[in-house]
């Protein structure tokens, strides 16, 4: 008669405590995370501060300047009245702040009258070892020369940071703030959306008004391209 063959005792019991620690581990495996992607426009700076709600709005007066060093064009030290800053907050690490440079660059030689100020707060700072931020953004500026026409400046401690973008809620980068003739904020938000925000801080944009007015030939230029659309 034949019999069935047997598993002996021992490796079933093997096998059991196999599957058994199997389960346990596929159980006690956590879920893996998405992978988190920055904006491809903007991407956040190392954080200082748990966010609040914003203080520093369009119309406030304008922070002072507070950097640590002058790394191309002149000293600003204030906002003198009369005049048009631009004040924009970037790092060289940052795709989208290097995509804003020839914008701001061309910005800069088409308005004459007006301080377009780089400012670097956000370079990381090694964990060990000597700190050659200053160095490496000397070095980035002057290889791009006249291709970054316009002021540069070095925050090493982000004060600026700390007085204009934290109190703003701007937690990305690049970072643009508009200060009118009279020392205030006229505009906050992406370099690349500042051309009609900085034509009607400069009174571009009214003047272009007033002049359609005055040239009957212009308005009726515009009244009939309006018909034609």
């Amino acid at each position: 008669m034949n019999r069935t063959p047997t598993t002996p005792i021992a490796l079933k019991s093997a096998i059991a405590l196999t599957l058994i620690l199997s389960a346990g581990l596929a159980f006690a495996q956590p879920a893996s995370k998405p992978e988190i992607k920055p904006d491809s426009k903007q991407v956040a700076p190392p954080a200082t501060a748990p966010q609040k709600e914003p203080t520093l709005k369009v119309g406030d007066k304008a922070p002072a300047i507070k950097v640590t060093k002058w790394v191309k064009g002149q000293e600003v030290t204030g906002f003198e009245k009369g005049k048009v800053y631009v004040v924009e907050f970037w790092a060289t690490w940052c795709k989208p702040c290097l995509d804003s440079i020839p914008h701001l660059t061309k910005l800069q030689k088409e308005h004459k009258d007006i301080t377009i100020i780089g400012v670097a707060g956000s370079e990381r700072k090694p964990e060990s070892g000597s700190d050659q931020r200053l160095t490496k953004l000397e070095s980035f500026v002057k290889a791009r020369g006249s291709q970054m026409e316009y002021t540069v400046a070095y925050d090493a401690d982000r004060a600026m940071v700390k007085d204009w973008m934290e109190p703003a809620g701007r937690t990305g980068i690049p970072a643009a703030f508009l200060v009118d003739r009279e020392g205030k904020i006229a505009w906050i938000g992406h370099p690349a959306r500042i051309d009609a925000p900085l034509a009607e801080a400069l009174g571009q944009s009214d003047k272009s008004k007033k002049d359609s007015k005055k040239d009957p030939a212009k308005k009726d230029a515009d009244k009939k391209e309006k018909t034609a659309r």
